[in-house]
């Protein structure tokens, strides 16, 4: 790691890219657009469908006309991956005999590849970057404090509160737990991109998001914080102090964690605890309150997989199947998957999770680049911390052992953002524009 990245030093300015043409003008405005309706996903339209998929399909189409004037090289980050995921979904189907409405599942894994695609365009045109950071930044902080104004006066259109989640928010996510999702991520972007500019104003915008959150009463969401407030102290000391302060503060994590497990834990009664909550304020009984009756359905929900797939064909059963087949087959306990993993090998088999592995990997290869390459130019303005996104590997990889994100709209915005950011400082740029 050199020097620059453990200081967060940008190195040599860099002239940003020529943009895309005049033609890039309407494709911002429909990515603006698709960042700024992305939390939208009530009440949901045909197919599942959202608010956000008219102008997601809009700059995928303007962003093929946008290149279609240029010579550019048109690259898919992630599309081995996907492929290996949509081929695994069709082949189990196929098998399976599953209906035809799978397709629907297929197009919406297509339909998010080539969003993330017109993302990570962000690295010849460096204003695509500059559009989702700043149109995320203030619709995070601006859907918060709507939010939590309609939870605090009962309005429940906009808090999200109805009588299947109690009094846990989920706003116009539609579930509290994909709220949870998005709201950490928020977090993660605005601190990486240092949005709002003004200091007052952005840690106002993060105290407003963290009690969003705590409203959504997501035990996921709230583990997801700890482990991205975790993340970024260890990536902090690194760059701050170097490898021998962050190995000592992740032994100190660790160790903080472990002693929390084997002596704590122990001495305290989680049962006498969780009644408590259950009797206490709302919004704690229906998060904490409600934590052991969550890992109970999550280890029958684990239990009928594993059954299941060991009486599988071994190609799975399509794509979104999991709930459907759990009740073909009387399964004492019928529900979707919750569970990127289980349902990946449930539904898309072998090869989808080969697909899985493939898109851990290679996100891991463009974070790694961001940590030990430090931006530049333009990029280093629009991200000035983007040493921090790496930390939302870990905390979407512990997400979804809890529930389904490969279909968050969120998510894959923030893998095209990385890639953008990680290719923009390419070799292979560099020696086009004759800096290496």
């Amino acid at each position: 790691m050199t020097s620059a990245a453990l200081t967060g030093a940008p190195t040599a300015e860099r002239r940003p890219r020529p943009a895309l043409g005049a033609r890039s003008t309407p494709l911002t405005l429909a990515v603006a657009l698709t960042v700024v309706l992305t939390p939208a996903l009530v009440p949901p339209g045909p197919g599942n469908t959202a608010f956000a998929d008219p102008f997601m399909a809009a700059s995928i189409i303007l962003a093929a006309v946008a290149l279609s004037g240029t010579r550019r090289v048109v690259r898919l980050p992630y599309s081995s991956a996907v492929t290996l995921l949509v081929c695994g979904g069709l082949t189990g189907a196929i098998v399976a005999g599953a209906p035809a409405h799978v397709v629907l599942v297929i197009a919406q894994d297509v339909l998010l590849l080539l969003w993330c695609a017109v993302v990570a365009l962000g690295r010849e045109d460096v204003r695509l970057v500059e559009v989702v950071t700043r149109a995320w930044c203030r619709t995070a902080p601006a859907l918060a404090s709507i939010g939590v104004l309609a939870y605090l006066v009962g309005f429940a259109p906009l808090s999200g509160v109805t009588d299947a989640d109690a009094s846990r928010a989920s706003y116009t996510f539609g579930d509290p737990n994909l709220a949870g999702s998005y709201l950490v991520l928020s977090l993660l972007i605005m601190f990486a991109c240092q949005r709002p500019v003004r200091r007052r104003v952005r840690w106002a915008s993060y105290a407003v998001v963290l009690t969003a959150l705590v409203m959504t009463g997501s035990n996921g969401g709230m583990l997801s914080l700890m482990l991205t407030v975790s993340g970024l102290a260890i990536l902090t000391t690194l760059r701050r102090q170097g490898p021998t302060a962050a190995l000592v503060t992740l032994s100190l994590c660790g160790a903080a964690t472990v002693g929390a497990a084997v002596y704590v834990a122990p001495r305290v009664d989680l049962t006498s605890v969780r009644i408590a909550a259950a009797e206490s304020v709302p919004l704690v009984r229906d998060s904490v309150g409600r934590s052991d009756g969550s890992v109970s359905e999550r280890a029958a929900l684990l239990n009928e997989g594993t059954r299941l797939w060991l009486s599988s064909p071994g190609t799975g059963y399509g794509p979104a199947r999991t709930k459907a087949t759990l009740l073909a087959f009387q399964a004492p306990y019928v529900k979707e998957a919750h569970n990127d993993y289980l349902a990946t090998l449930l539904e898309r088999g072998p090869v989808g999770v080969i697909g899985l592995l493939l898109l851990g990997l290679t996100t891991g290869t463009y974070l790694r680049r961001l940590l030990v390459t430090p931006l530049r130019g333009a990029w280093h303005r629009a991200v000035p911390q983007a040493w921090a996104l790496v930390v939302g590997a870990p905390v979407i990889a512990v997400s979804a052992a809890f529930y389904e994100t490969l279909h968050f709209r969120h998510l894959w915005t923030w893998l095209g953002l990385v890639a953008a950011l990680a290719l923009s400082q390419g070799r292979r740029q560099d020696r086009e524009e004759g800096l290496s």
